[in-house]
Order: structure tokens, then C-alpha cells, then sequence
């Protein structure tokens, strides 16, 4: 081995490392289980290095970039290791994607190859065809066609640990991630950054090599992503599952018995109302994850009581590689609303406008300093710039910290609704709203309306089989808040527009509604 890699691999952090370390301690354990397909960790770190090695053997470069297109699957695994351990940067990316959308990801992200489902090839072959600098195209599940598939791709390269030189703050993602324009924004994160947040997760949450993890949120999603990623390196197994059926959730857990899981909240209030809750053994759970927002405090009670009473709450975004605070068992009921205190390597404060941290109790943008930080939006200086402002990641969340440091979360700062010359919080409202037991779900957006500038809305969504009533809901908003926070209006619906992990998209509802007071005084 050349001596500068040889010493390069003694002391660096890179991410596949751990890969490696895990299997040496854990050689013979389950590492994947995607339906009949369980490997062993010997076995994924040998499919990950053959990858690794089948890319520099095609003389691809360090830090050229590796699209990776599915739901999930044991493929996505096998790719994003072998992509970390030859220096390249892994680009997950959303499947469901519209063709605009795709085609501009694997532009912008100036990616040279791709690894894709062909089960969903219908849906990609459009942008495909406008990709601008991939050289190759792999498949697993191929579609009809001359792609190289991802099996024969594997039996290109060695089995034996790749040698690349790399450095902690090299690229190891770029993931898309939400923004007010037309296209999203590419968050670059480096292997230290997904090492630091890894580890620091670990202390607060004590995953261990006997866990047994269900995946059904989408690994293109960064908190999937950092949770299966962390569960692998102490040793245990992750089953992952192509789509969120929640009876296939209730089965397994069963079945495999299954330690721990991650759903948003949604989806936890689905799996309780489903018609099957209560005929499977769901005891094997020891610890149940949420993420990305508080839970209603009805539904927490009932996740507490009638499927496992160690709840924790991740909450973070994408630039913060994610998770910035822990909110853990011991805090959910001493702590209501709040989402936690932080993650050892992350510095949370609270600050106005003008650049000024505020006191204890103030509201204001939460900042973060951290070695989580990513290292900017790719190919976006000015968005970059921005948000680093005053030394700090703005968050783009309004919040506020207590006496014990633990934050709360007050809005979006670009969901603030100004209403008639006041600012009001849409999540104040909301949780007012989920006071009624019928309610399974509320978005409360200001739209645009000539007298108030903004008008309060909500979107309700009913329990299966509930009934209620604009003016019921109006005057629980009247009892419990000043008269500028009631909603103008309630509207009942079905569904939502939602993200793939089933957010629902405040900007979709904003656009569909955009003239629903067009004409009121």
C-alpha cells in the first residue's frame, strides 16, 4: 500500500471506515434485511468495497458524484458505503420527483453516474434523457433495455478494502432540500459532519448491536438516512421496507420482533386508528423515534400507552446533517412541547434580526454552531452566505430556549402569519385546533386577503368516521385565544398535499388556495 494512504487510513475519519470497524467486531450478525434478501455485515462490507472499487476501476474520480434514485432497498446500502469508501459523493435523490425536477437534480449536482430502480424507470427515462454529464447508468430490478445491471456492475470489482486517500471535511453528500424557489437547494455535508452527528446521537440515544431497526420513512430523506446509518455501525440490523404500509409495519414487528422504529407523527396517529391495531404483539419494542416536528399531546399519551412508553424525539434539518436536538424518554411528559435540549456537538442560541443573541425566554431564529454545520448549498454562494450570516446557521425556525436550555419551536419564519398588523404563530393555532378528539390532523397557513393582508386558515383533516363543523372548530379557537389567532376560515379535506415521508407541504396548500378570499373585504 502507498505510504501516504497508509497513513491516511491509520488516524482519519472517514465514513466507510466504520463500515469496516463494525464488521471486524460484528462479522457474522444481520446488517440488511430488505424482505428475503438478509446479509451479514461480512457480506455487505465485501458488496460495498466490490463497488467502491468497480467505480475507480472505471476511472471514475475522487469526488465525482454517485445519483442514487429508489425507494428503499438493500441497494441504496450497498451504494452509499461504496461511494463513501472511494472518496465520492453520494446523491440520494427523491424518486418521486417530477421530470423538471430530476432532470434538474442530476444537472445541478453534476452527477456521472447513476443507480436506479427499474421498477420505477417510467418515471425516470424523461429526465434521463436530459442529464447532461452521467456516464453511466446502473440498474437493479432492470427495465427492458441495454443498462448494465447492478449484480454484474458488483462482479467488476475486488472484495478487498478499497485504497483512497481521504480527508474529514471531504464531500460525502449532497441532498436536496426544501426551499421557497422553484428548485431545492443542495446541502453539501462532509464525513465528518455525518460522523460527529452519528456519534453524538448515540450518546443521548443508546442503540445497541441487539437492535432490530423497521425502516419504512425514505432513506433519501436525512433523518432515515443518519438513523439506519447509526443502528448499522454499533451492529444492528436494519429491516427496510419499500413503502409505509402500517399493516406490514404491525405484522413484522411481530414477527421479527423489531426494538425500535422511526415515523413521523402522521403516521403514528395512522398506525393507532388503523383496523388492525391491537391483534399483533408489538411488547418486542423498546424504543419508538419521531422526527422533524412536537407530537400532538393527545397522540403522545396514546403512543405511550398503547405501543411503547420510550418515546424520542430527533428534530434537525438537512444543512445540520440533521440532528441538532434529543428530546428522550425521560423529558416527554416533564417537558411538553418541547423539543428537547441539544445533541452534545451542537450550540443552540436564539437571535434577532439585527444579528443580537436574546435572553432566555425571548422568541427569535434558533442558530446553531456545530461541527454538524454543512458546508454550504452546492453552487449557491449567496444562499450560503446568508444563511452562515454573523457566524451562526440560521435555521429559518423561530424559537425559543428555557431556564434548562431545552427549545421550543414557535414557527417557520416564512409561515409567521401577519394578520391585521399581528404576528401569529400557524403552530399556536394548530395545537389549539388538535384540542377537538375529532381532529387527526391541521395546517394553519395565512393566505392573502385585502383587509387583514394575511387571513388565519386551517386545513382539517377528521378521524375516520368523525363529523364536526366550521363553526364548532371556530369557536374552540374563540374560547382559548385572543381574537386575531381565530381562523377566518376551516376548511375539511380528505388529504393534503404532502413530501414523500408524508409532510404535509404548506407551499402546495398555499398555491391551491391562493384565491379562496380573492374579492372578500
Amino acid at each position: 500500500m502507498d505510504e501516504r494512504i497508509a497513513r491516511n487510513m491509520m488516524r482519519r475519519v472517514a465514513y466507510g471506515d466504520c463500515l469496516r470497524r463494525t464488521t471486524l467486531r460484528y462479522p457474522k450478525r444481520e446488517a440488511i434485511v430488505d424482505g428475503g434478501r438478509r446479509i451479514s455485515f461480512t457480506e455487505l462490507n465485501g458488496m460495498a468495497n466490490r463497488f467502491a472499487n468497480a467505480l475507480k476501476g472505471r476511472g471514475f474520480q475522487k469526488g465525482a458524484k454517485i445519483a442514487f434514485i429508489s425507494l428503499n432497498a438493500l441497494e441504496h446500502f450497498v451504494a452509499f458505503y461504496g461511494t463513501a469508501k472511494a472518496g465520492m459523493v453520494f446523491v440520494p435523490i427523491n424518486p418521486l420527483f417530477k421530470t423538471d425536477e430530476l432532470a434538474f437534480a442530476l444537472n445541478h449536482a453534476d452527477c456521472e453516474v447513476v443507480i436506479f430502480n427499474g421498477l420505477l424507470y417510467g418515471g425516470f427515462k424523461d429526465a434521463f434523457a436530459q442529464a447532461e454529464k452521467v456516464k453511466l447508468y446502473i440498474a437493479f430490478n432492470p427495465p427492458p433495455g441495454d443498462f448494465l445491471t447492478f449484480d454484474v456492475f458488483l462482479e467488476e470489482g475486488p472484495d478487498t478494502e478499497p485504497e483512497t486517500f481521504i480527508e474529514a471535511d471531504d464531500d460525502l453528500l449532497i441532498l436536496f432540500t426544501g426551499g421557497t424557489t422553484s428548485y431545492p437547494k443542495a446541502a453539501v455535508l462532509s464525513h465528518l459532519n455525518l460522523f460527529v452527528c452519528t456519534n453524538g446521537i448515540l450518546i443521548d440515544i443508546p442503540f445497541t448491536h441487539q437492535d432490530k431497526l423497521f425502516m419504512v420513512m425514505p432513506l433519501f430523506h436525512v433523518g432515515a438516512f443518519i438513523i439506519t446509518s447509526l443502528v448499522n455501525f454499533v451492529g444492528g440490523a436494519v429491516h427496510v421496507y419499500m413503502l409505509p404500509d402500517l399493516k406490514q409495519v404491525l405484522v413484522n414487528v411481530e414477527k421479527e420482533k423489531i426494538t425500535c422504529t422511526l415515523l413521523i407523527s402522521p403516521l403514528w396517529r395512522q398506525l393507532i386508528d388503523h383496523p388492525d391495531f391491537g391483534k399483533h404483539d408489538l411488547s418486542s419494542l423498546r424504543l419508538c423515534v419521531y422526527f422533524t416536528a412536537v407530537m400532538p399531546e393527545d397522540l403522545l399519551m396514546q403512543v405511550m400507552e398503547k405501543v411503547c412508553p420510550n418515546l424520542c424525539l430527533c428534530f434537525g434539518q438537512t444543512e445540520m446533517s440533521p440532528s441538532t436536538t434529543c428530546f428522550k424518554p425521560e423529558d416527554q411528559l416533564r417537558k411538553m412541547k418541547s423539543l428537547g435540549n441539544s445533541t452534545v456537538n451542537v450550540e443552540i442560541a436564539i437571535m434577532d434580526e439585527f444579528g443580537n443573541l436574546l435572553p432566555t425566554g425571548e422568541a427569535g431564529e434558533i442558530v446553531y454552531r456545530s461541527p454538524q454545520v454543512m458546508k454550504g448549498y452546492y453552487k449557491q454562494e449567496d444562499e450560503s452566505r446568508n444563511v452562515f450570516a454573523h457566524g451562526w446557521f440560521h435555521s429559518g425556525d423561530m424559537g425559543c430556549l428555557d431556564e434548562e436550555n431545552y427549545l421550543y419551536f414557535l414557527d417557520r419564519k416564512k409561515d409567521m402569519i401577519k394578520t391585521g398588523g399581528e404576528n401569529v404563530a400557524s403552530l399556536e393555532v394548530e395545537k389549539t385546533i388538535y384540542l377537538d378528539p375529532r381532529v387527526q390532523e391541521v395546517h394553519v397557513i395565512g393566505l392573502p386577503h385585502d383587509r387583514w393582508m394575511e387571513a388565519i386558515t386551517a386545513f382539517v383533516i377528521l378521524k375516520p368516521g368523525q363529523m364536526a363543523e366550521e363553526k364548532e372548530i371556530i369557536a374552540l379557537c374563540k374560547e382559548k385565544m385572543v381574537g386575531f389567532k381565530v381562523p377566518k376560515r376551516v376548511v375539511f379535506t380528505p388529504d393534503l398535499p404532502r413530501s414523500a415521508v408524508g409532510k404535509a407541504l404548506k407551499r402546495k396548500i398555499r398555491e391551491q388556495y391562493l384565491d379562496l378570499y380573492k374579492g372578500e373585504k
